[in-house]
């Protein structure tokens, strides 16, 4: 009969591989701390915790946000925390009960640095499986490498379906749609992949044959060969050899990070061939099985089974935000349905159930999209900064870079598709929590003043400086087209890349123009689908109680608050019918908005924004019955955001009609009748133009808003067919792509180059 490798070999390795990910990962992450969550950072993690302390104050905090930096987060610690993490690492390494401890010390460590940014689905591993190898026995110490005992078979099992799931959920995200038409998928994957690698570059020029086998193998990798890993015996031999295989590939063709590498060592769990769930009916498992150690293991990971399987259904994209979107939307507004939600928040923080999967179903044209920061001393010429380990200049190869992962780099690529904290899409891509969308200024406006300011710190993270003597003056953010050049071109001139500017994304700053105080939003302008967020916070629960014991509406909204008198009549008498003038016509949205700005400055717009969720937030509580609850009449409006968008527009309408509506919310349905998307997303687009022209860059030069919005995306997506219209400032160009009958994309004026290709484009746009 074949056996395989030795089970109480496999299972003492295991723990010592994720050790060794561990070293790995707090390694990669040790030298960009100072620079993501340290006191100077882009997201510094003491301003986070201290306003997470004043908005959700009790015990419950820490655990909606476990995080060890709660007992200190000066920079001193932060520093220390991966050194340890590492050398918790080596220590699981060596094995015994100290290795054992170590496991234990590492998770912790490695959670709580989920505000850097531990979003990426080998982040996400990594959380699941640091907990996960806590319910194997210890393994011996070195230099013997074997177990001290077999685990139990509920516990081998978890660990093969954390293994088998995590690449099915790639499988199931990148096939489940793809047609025939998507055969040249790679051709474009190489390309647009947030970080190439050479071997990528060059793999896109493969001929179409060797793009089609390569999809077919990677079907057979992210679909069969998972699921032969579920049968015991050499079919699981098949598995692991055909995923390690699959690893290697994307290793060699782009960088992930430590994915591949910390992959193929968990896969290892696969080599062992023999054991079964089925195992817990035969001895020794069975007799055993009623212990009460027994019982809890078992317990736990049957719990944790079933969150896994809930997340099976989502993508690594909403794996941190599903459980707090808005349920109460359509169909899904059941009874069961808030019934089991709170099970799945409270185990959400802790990140030890999570979705795989990232990207789309079909194929895309291979460009890539990339913001540039640019600096100039005369706002005229502008000279481009370059990046570390993200190609974006013509004779840039691109990099290895894997095992490390720069977050920075991979970062700005994302904020170049408009996903950052300044995101209108945080409901869906994003950490999960409410401080890490929807901000009044992005991370790139905190980028661009440390640049005005020279930090050493930002310069260091960035690669080229075009500036070594002096800052510059401005600081904008560019958007550029890159597509790889021909193998002859690249032979006569060096050159990698064919680029092409697209416009402006963000528009120039200067020193100290952008508060940093913006970093976090405020609870009243939290996301408006954190709608359980919103309401679990202090000052919204003091507002409303204030409302309910009498207060004016004008007296509530200053509640738990530094919001002044002063401000409320201005808001009213000033802003509001500033915003009421010619309101939804867009064709004039830049020069009232900019306007709007040089008149008010960015901190007053924000401190207005404010007044206005706050009396928004009290017009919800007037007339939510009418739109998810039993209430006639109804206010017809299909999601959270809209209707959220719509609450703008009543206290838009001006001070007396809000009253009055106020006061009687069954009036709330005719106004509904009413409203438009023009209409509905006008005061967002006044009050955070910069924000609202980068989405609509995104949505123009790149597929993401059209393909969201085709799947019925909800929150901005909805508005995709009004925001793709507007033509941004400055905008150069915005590529267009067609793709042919065998597959191909071109898009004309940029790709590819060939006449004949150009007379083809002609052909498939007739």
């Amino acid at each position: 009969m074949f056996t395989g490798v030795s089970p109480e070999l496999v299972w003492g390795l295991i723990p010592r591989f994720v050790g060794f990910i561990y070293v790995l990962a707090f390694a990669a992450i040790a030298p960009q701390v100072d620079l993501t969550i340290g006191s100077r950072g882009l997201c510094p993690l003491d301003i986070k915790l201290s306003r997470i302390r004043r908005d959700y104050p009790g015990l419950r905090r820490f655990f909606d946000y476990p995080n060890l930096f709660w007992l200190n987060a000066s920079d001193a610690v932060l520093h220390a925390a991966p050194v340890v993490g590492a050398l918790c690492g080596v220590l699981a390494m060596y094995g015994g009960p100290w290795g054992y401890a170590a496991l234990v010390v590492g998770w912790l460590i490695w959670l709580s640095f989920e505000p850097a940014g531990l979003i990426f689905p080998w982040d996400t591993m990594l959380q699941e499986v640091g907990f996960l190898v806590l319910f194997l026995p210890f393994v011996a110490p070195l230099p013997d490498l074997h177990t001290t005992a077999l685990p139990l078979p509920v516990a081998a099992f978890s660990f093969r379906w954390l293994v088998l799931r995590l690449m099915l959920g790639f499988g199931k995200v990148k096939f489940i749609g793809t047609t025939k038409s998507d055969a040249l998928y790679l051709q474009g994957f190489f390309v647009w992949a947030p970080l190439p690698s050479p071997i990528g570059w060059f793999a896109h020029h493969a001929p179409h044959w060797l793009h089609k086998a390569s999809l077919a193998f990677m079907f057979f990798g992210e679909v069969i060969a998972p699921t032969l890993g579920f049968f015991s015996g050499p079919l699981r031999i098949v598995s692991f050899v055909s995923l390690t295989c699959l690893m290697i590939g994307i290793q060699l063709t782009g960088n992930w990070g430590y994915f591949n590498i910390g992959y193929v060592l968990l896969a290892t769990c696969l080599l062992d061939t023999q054991s079964s769930i089925f195992d817990v009916f035969q001895e020794p498992w069975l007799s055993r099985a009623l212990t009460p150690q027994d019982l809890v293991f078992n317990g736990s990971l049957a719990v944790l089974f079933v969150l896994t399987l809930v997340a099976f259904a989502f993508n690594s994209w909403v794996s941190r935000t599903w459980v707090h979107w808005p349920w109460e939307d359509g169909s899904w507004n059941q009874p069961w349905v808030h019934k089991v939600l709170p099970f799945f928040k409270a185990f959400a923080p802790f990140r030890i159930a999570n979705a795989y999967g990232v990207f789309p179903p079909y194929a895309q044209a291979p460009t890539r999209m990339v913001p540039v920061l640019e600096g100039s001393d005369d706002g005229v010429t502008y000279h481009a900064y370059g990046y570390r380990y993200m190609p974006s200049r013509p004779d840039e190869r691109a990099p290895f870079v894997a095992p490390h992962h720069p977050r920075l780099d991979q970062a700005l690529y994302y904020a170049g598709a408009g996903i950052q904290d300044g995101s209108f899409f945080g409901s869906i891509i994003s950490d999960g929590t409410p401080y890490s969308s929807y901000a009044h200024s992005s991370w790139l406006d905190r980028v661009a003043q440390r640049l005005l300011e020279g930090d050493p710190m930002m310069l260091r993270a960035l690669g080229h400086n075009p500036f070594p003597n002096a800052p510059p003056k401005y600081v904008r953010v560019s958007s550029i087209l890159m597509t790889p050049t021909s193998m002859a071109t690249r032979r006569e001139t060096g050159d990698w890349w064919r680029i092409r500017r697209l416009g402006q994304f963000m528009p120039p700053r200067t020193l100290g123009s952008w508060a940093f105080g913006l970093t976090l939003p405020e609870p009243e302008a939290f996301h408006p689908d954190l709608l359980d967020y919103r309401r679990r916070s202090l000052p919204l629960r003091r507002i409303t109680e204030a409302f309910a014991a009498g207060k004016s509406a004008d007296e509530a909204v200053l509640v738990e608050s530094d919001l002044t008198a002063r401000e409320v009549e201005e808001f009213w008498s000033t802003l509001v019918p500033e915003l009421a003038r010619e309101r939804g016509d867009w064709s004039h949205i830049h020069e009232r908005a900019q306007g709007l700005l040089r008149r008010y400055g960015i901190e007053q717009l924000a401190r207005f924004e404010r007044l206005l969720e706050r009396y928004a937030w009290l017009m919800r509580g007037a007339t939510e019955k009418h739109h998810i609850g039993g209430a006639e009449p109804k206010i017809a409006l299909k999601s959270t955001w809209r209707y959220h968008m719509f609450l703008h527009e009543t206290v838009i309408d001006g001070r007396d009609l809000y009253l009055a509506q106020l006061a009687s919310p069954e009036t709330a349905a005719a106004r509904a009748a009413a409203t438009t998307d023009q209409t509905q997303l006008w005061t967002l687009g006044m009050l955070r133009y910069d924000l609202m022209m980068m989405h609509v860059c995104a949505f123009r030069w790149s597929e993401m808003g059209k393909r969201c919005y085709d799947y019925d995306g909800p929150g901005i997506f909805e508005y995709y067919p009004l925001l793709a219209e507007i033509i941004p400032p400055d905008e150069e160009f915005c590529p267009k792509g067609v793709r042919l009958p065998n597959g191909e994309f071109l898009i004309e004026g940029f790709y590819p180059l060939a006449p004949a290709r150009d007379e083809q484009l002609a052909d498939a746009q007739n």
